[in-house]
């Protein structure tokens, strides 16, 4: 049986009121429902599904604020780049932006993809607001958590702010797992440019370690007097490069190893856990540098004309529902509402001087017809970024009460669609529930199950066979220079001369296995950046074979 395709114009859908992000290839499909309460009633009248989809696509518009059947930020919140925290309005694609990788717990540096803007104008919001946390997002805004269980090992999860429960806590910061393994710069440098970026007091640090960090790092020439240390011009034009006006530069700090920050640290805290400064642009490399080291931070102005102040928080992760004078409420708001999106889904946020990680089709019915949503070579926002982006999207209408258990004609409905796609819009071979990106309940269990089935189609035994399932990501980068090694650098060479790569399986990442991985990312379609994160492990051995 040919597809019953019912296109846009005859289910009477509403223009986009924006351009679509282009979808060129895909890896496959992700199977969706529609969640809450379907009629069972729309089994026996084909209107109300008509009528479904074309309220789908309103609350999309109206209610999300998507361009078209398809999660956000306020104008306050900021977005930490490796040249400092940034706005929406200068943020681009292709800034390197701070991740979670919630598979690992770890933080890395990743490319924004797409920065996704919405126009201004009102909408409900939902602002959590406390003690150490501020945040203004919308409704359904996707959150990285960590559940704790009394008597159970905790889990990571994605939930929204309407799912967050009491035994969730939101990550505030993680070790970031991009940090250099070589020292550029001595540990007296270190010494020295922290002692400058404090003010350069005498007791900052301590008398005698501040003379030997000095005769190492600049040599002779400095003096000593009753007020400080004072150094020869030259040496101060040699620490000017790397801390201009005394103010650590973020490529100084980005060159610091995981020791080497903790030094940093150690030198301009001391035991405090707090640092006071005037100079805000001084804070701001501070507040860095505490982020780099995997602790949490904040940063709040003291009073008109008092400093800034650096905190480091003592808790990795906050639970807003365990928290006393903390509120979660709703407002309306008027302003532009954006996003980026990245590989891992995730981003590092501040607002208010506060700091945390957060997130960022085709309909199927009953009686096997399928209609179009934002059609062929179009993202579907249903699928959202990450590891989900690079499919499309099918929906079928059933959801987590009502209609649960989808009728054979859904079945066909959607399976119809996947061929559809392979056809016409260069889809491959992957069938997989949207859950599979990321912890979600969609597309529901009976659905989701039969997927893992192979999504067989009802009355035969000719569905897709789900690929070999990849080994836990390693919970490092595999990247070159330098030369890494180990058995985990073995499985994946392994695993690509499997798939017909030539190169040694020797246990050594260097030059030929970042040329093959290069190679392979370009295959799929993804940031070819020579470095296996957790897309590139997992593609590798999950990714159909050409």
């Amino acid at each position: 049986m040919a597809i019953d395709l019912v296109m846009r114009r005859d289910w009477l859908a509403r223009p986009p009121r924006g351009d679509y992000t282009q979808l060129d290839s895909t890896k496959g499909v992700k199977v969706h429902y529609t969640g809450g309460l379907v009629s069972p009633g729309i089994v026996a009248d084909h209107d109300q599904c008509v009528a479904m989809v074309r309220s789908i696509q309103g609350y999309h518009m109206d209610g999300n604020g998507w361009i078209d059947i398809g999660y956000c930020a306020d104008e306050e919140t900021e977005i930490l780049t490796r040249r400092g925290w940034t706005s929406y309005t200068r943020l681009r694609a292709g800034d390197l932006v701070l991740t979670l990788d919630h598979g690992t717990g770890m933080s890395q540096w990743q490319p924004v993809l797409e920065v996704c803007v919405f126009p201004a104008r009102p909408r409900e919001m939902v602002r959590m607001e406390g003690a150490g946390h501020s945040s203004l997002t919308t409704p359904q805004h996707r959150w990285p958590v960590e559940r704790r269980r009394a008597g159970a090992d905790s889990e990571r999860l994605w939930v929204t702010t309407e799912t967050m429960g009491h035994a969730d806590r939101v990550a505030l910061a993680a070790p970031c797992a991009d940090l250099p393994g070589e020292a550029k710069w001595s540990d007296a440098v270190v010494e020295v440019v922290a002692w400058l970026a404090t003010g350069g007091r005498k007791d900052s640090i301590g008398v005698a370690r501040m003379r030997a960090a000095l005769t190492s790092a600049v040599g002779p020439g400095w003096r000593e007097t009753s007020d400080g240390f004072h150094l020869p011009a030259d040496a101060g034009r040699r620490l000017s490069e790397v801390a201009p006006g005394g103010v650590p530069s973020h490529d100084f700090l980005l060159s610091l190893t995981r020791a080497q920050l903790a030094l940093f640290m150690e030198a301009s805290f001391g035991t405090r856990n707090h640092l006071t400064l005037e100079d805000r642009a001084a804070a701001e490399a501070f507040m860095f540098a505490v982020l780099l080291t995997g602790a949490p931070a904040s940063l709040r102005e003291k009073a008109p004309g008092g400093g800034w102040q650096v905190r480091v928080g003592r808790q990795q992760s906050f639970a807003p529902h365990r928290r006393g004078r903390f509120s979660i409420t709703r407002e309306l708001y008027h302003g532009e509402i954006w996003c980026p999106r990245t590989e891992n889904q995730s981003w590092l946020a501040r607002r208010a001087g506060t700091v945390y990680f957060t997130g960022n089709s085709y309909v199927c019915c009953p009686h096997r017809t399928v209609f179009e949503g934002r059609g062929l070579h179009h993202l579907p926002a249903a699928n959202g970024s990450g590891l989900n982006a690079g499919h499309y999207a099918v929906l079928g209408l059933v959801g987590n009460s009502g209609l649960v258990e989808p009728p054979d004609g859904i079945l066909h409905g959607i399976l119809d669609a996947v061929q559809y796609v392979k056809d016409y819009g260069r889809a491959g071979k992957e069938i997989k529930g949207h859950r599979d990106g990321y912890s979600t309940d969609c597309p529901g269990e009976p659905l989701y199950a039969w997927v893992k089935r192979g999504a067989p189609r009802p009355g035969g035994d000719n569905g897709t066979p789900e690929p070999p399932a990849a080994p836990p990501f390693p919970g490092r980068l595999l990247k070159y220079p330098p030369v890494m090694r180990g058995p985990d650098v073995r499985a994946w060479q392994g695993q690509m001369k499997k798939r017909g790569y030539t190169l040694d399986v020797d246990g050594a990442y260097g030059a030929e296995s970042r040329n093959v991985c290069l190679r392979f990312q370009r295959e799929q379609n993804v940031p070819a950046d020579g470095i296996v994160g957790p897309v590139t492990w997992r593609l590798s051995w999950e990714a159909p074979l050409t």
